[in-house]
């Protein structure tokens, strides 16, 4: 028994010794640990706070778009870019606000909305979206180099028909028939089986058939 008190003794002892010289590191760890926990918790709190503000602030965009109130619909989506800016709440009722625009034929605010969706969006179809209206736009304006600087960006294979199709309509305006035509080949090349995209199809082969034929 004395013998087993002794080797209880050391082990005490080693145990002791351990932690005077490790137990200062350990406790330091532990509390890093938990701060890096509470705060990890706290960020996911706080993102799941700010997406559920922003979107309720788009619903308000949405409806107001759906009922006509411009003011309103303009009113919202500059709340959310300004405190909502990286959400992809913001990129889209900056969208409905631009459309807006567009229809009030104001193509100098629209085209501010849109080229804030480029710069800021980090979602890859919303991006292209505004980089289809903003090369219309420019289209439009006869800002030609623009708008093709635009559509000759690489984009996502969601919008590459329409992309190569807007290319062929800048060209074309440019006086680059042939090039037009190269570019309206690709776009029917790319746009789908599906209704709308046989229906863009004919449209593009329309235009071919214009150029001279396919």
């Amino acid at each position: 028994m004395p013998a087993y008190d002794l080797e209880e003794q050391e082990q005490l002892s080693a145990i002791k010794a351990w932690w005077e010289r490790y137990g200062k590191f350990i406790s330091n760890v532990a509390l890093v640990l938990a701060i890096a926990a509470l705060a990890w918790f706290g960020w996911q709190r706080y993102q799941r706070s700010q997406a559920e503000a922003a979107t309720g602030l788009y619903t308000e965009a949405f409806r107001a778009a759906q009922a006509g109130d411009a003011a309103k619909l303009q009113q919202t989506a500059s709340q959310l870019t300004k405190d909502y800016p990286k959400t992809l709440q913001a990129s889209l009722a900056t969208l409905l606000a631009a459309k807006s625009d567009i229809d009030k034929n104001d193509a100098k605010n629209a085209r501010i909305k849109l080229e804030w969706v480029t710069e800021h969006s980090t979602d890859a179809l919303v991006k292209d979206m505004a980089r289809l209206r903003l090369a219309s736009l420019m289209l439009d304006g006869k800002e030609y180099d623009a708008a093709l600087k635009q559509v000759d960006s690489a984009a996502s294979p969601e919008f590459a028909a329409r992309f190569a199709e807007l290319r062929g309509d800048v060209l074309l305006e440019q006086g680059k028939p042939e090039d037009a035509r190269s570019a309206y080949k690709q776009a029917a090349e790319k746009y789908g089986v599906s209704s709308e995209g046989a229906t863009l199809k004919n449209i593009v082969e329309t235009k071919l058939e214009a150029l001279g034929g396919n």
